[in-house]
């Protein structure tokens, strides 16, 4: 089926464009919000051929198609009236959502991860090219002190150097604000001139009011609450402001009310709040080699309620705060092998030829770091790979934290970049062994433990 009939297929599944609030996509799924979810069938959508499964999560229908999810968000694209691909379609008559407890935290959530997902492939890429520097240098190919590696540094680390401009279009994507106004907020805070007045960490004066010198580079949650400020000054400047004068007094008095509530207030909050995110992760990393493997068994499932992305801003203030990840890159890692491993022993195992064909077909996805055809097509159906797979990532994620490998950038968890992870001063036959530990102590378990097997075809 081509990637135009697939999105057809989705839309009509889902009760049609008109039905559809907002659509946008990750590395596997399509992720769509709708008006009225009484109008969605979501058994149909997971009967669509290309369709891996359909999962409702945070307030999302989120489809999941693995690698062919771009092709068909683009495809959907024209038949929405969407933008740009990346970037949600939003419809201003969107119901709001209950305001109960848990509905706000599931709200949160989905901005949070709204603000970065569309971004992952830029980010993974810029990882990259970093890992890439640091190769080059170890192998002497380059000089650390020459213009070539801080030239290639410099493409790699772009985008987490001004990742407060990535965040900020997004949240303004996503929660309807002014585009722009949301942009000059994130040059604002940026502005060398702000880090002239002092030391990051010093108070200076603003209208005789403290202000902290903050290092605004890399991080996430001053936009994200800046933006969500902006939205409702700005409706109030907007009605405050006559027309003769509001095409320039409206911006105006956002950016002078929002921008000294960022710098004063949230962006000094947000550091706490990073803070603490540390000394959190600075505790979790005491735990050592457990720590991993929990987290490890944990995230297959948050693969499977789709909260995944949530690790994301985690891990990139992660490496603006010590420059690597020893933690949640590393139990993906883990968790990829463990899906593959347990995949494969059913591929192995099974005396039926189409699934034999998937479970190889889902065994090679998992090692380049695409889990879902193993999680939805092979492991969870069967039930008891399912289980076993998490008690190799568990396993798996315990020998990676033994052994001591860490994620010196944001790349992808696979077979192609597992090299990456070995640190200096970690045996590198030792280090890159975790992956087939990872698969092989999940394909014995899989396999010893079996499943019930579906009936033989020719």
């Amino acid at each position: 089926m081509s990637y135009e009939k697939i999105a057809q297929a989705i839309i009509q599944n889902v009760g049609g464009k008109e039905n559809i609030q907002s659509a946008t996509h990750c590395v596997t799924r399509l992720r769509l919000i709708v008006k009225n979810p009484d109008l969605v069938s979501l058994e149909e959508i997971k009967k669509i051929d290309g369709v891996i499964n359909c999962v409702v999560s945070s307030g999302q229908y989120q489809v999941v198609l693995g690698q062919a999810v771009t092709d068909v968000y683009k495809a959907a694209l024209p038949l929405l009236g969407g933008e740009a691909a990346g970037t949600p379609t939003v419809s201003p008559e969107a119901p709001k959502v209950k305001k109960s407890l848990p509905g706000l935290a599931k709200q949160a959530l989905d901005t949070l991860i709204s603000c970065f997902v569309p971004a992952i492939p830029a980010i993974a890429g810029s990882g990259m090219i970093k890992v890439l520097v640091v190769l080059l240098s170890s192998a002497g190919l380059i000089a650390a002190d020459s213009s070539t590696y801080t030239i290639l540094n410099t493409i790699g680390d772009g985008i987490f150097y001004f990742l407060p401009f990535i965040v900020a279009y997004n949240a303004a994507k996503k929660m309807g604000a002014d585009l722009f106004l949301s942009l000059a907020l994130a040059a604002i805070v940026m502005h060398p001139n702000l880090a002239a007045l002092g030391e990051a960490g010093s108070t200076v004066s603003f209208l005789g009011i403290g202000m902290r010198i903050m290092d605004y580079s890399a991080q996430a949650l001053p936009m994200i609450f800046g933006v969500w400020l902006l939205k409702y000054v700005d409706k109030l400047a907007d009605k405050v402001s006559p027309k003769i004068v509001k095409v320039f007094l409206r911006p105006m008095l956002d950016l002078l009310i929002v921008a000294p509530v960022v710098l004063i207030i949230i962006g000094p909050a947000a550091g706490v709040l990073s803070d603490g995110f540390m000394v959190l992760c600075s505790y979790m990393q005491t735990w050592g080699w457990l720590a991993v493997g929990i987290n490890a068994l944990l995230f297959p499932l948050m693969v499977l309620t789709g909260t995944h992305n949530a690790t994301i801003p985690l891990i990139v203030q992660l490496f603006a705060q010590q420059g690597f990840d020893p933690i949640f890159l590393v139990c993906g890692l883990a968790a990829n092998m463990a899906e593959a491993g347990a995949a494969c022993a059913v591929a192995v195992k099974t005396k039926n030829k189409t699934l034999r064909s998937t479970g190889f077909s889902a065994t090679f996805s998992a090692l380049l770091g695409i889990t879902e055809p193993a999680l939805y097509g092979v492991n969870l159906p069967m039930k008891r790979p399912f289980i076993s797979m998490l008690i190799g990532a568990f396993l798996g994620g315990c020998y990676c934290g033994l052994i001591g490998i860490v994620a010196p950038s944001f790349v992808t968890p696979s077979v192609l970049t597992a090299a990456l992870f070995v640190p200096s001063g970690v045996n590198f036959l030792l280090g890159i062994s975790t992956v087939p530990v990872c698969f092989i102590i999940t394909f014995v378990i899989a396999y010893l433990v079996g499943f019930k097997d579906t009936a033989p075809n020719a």
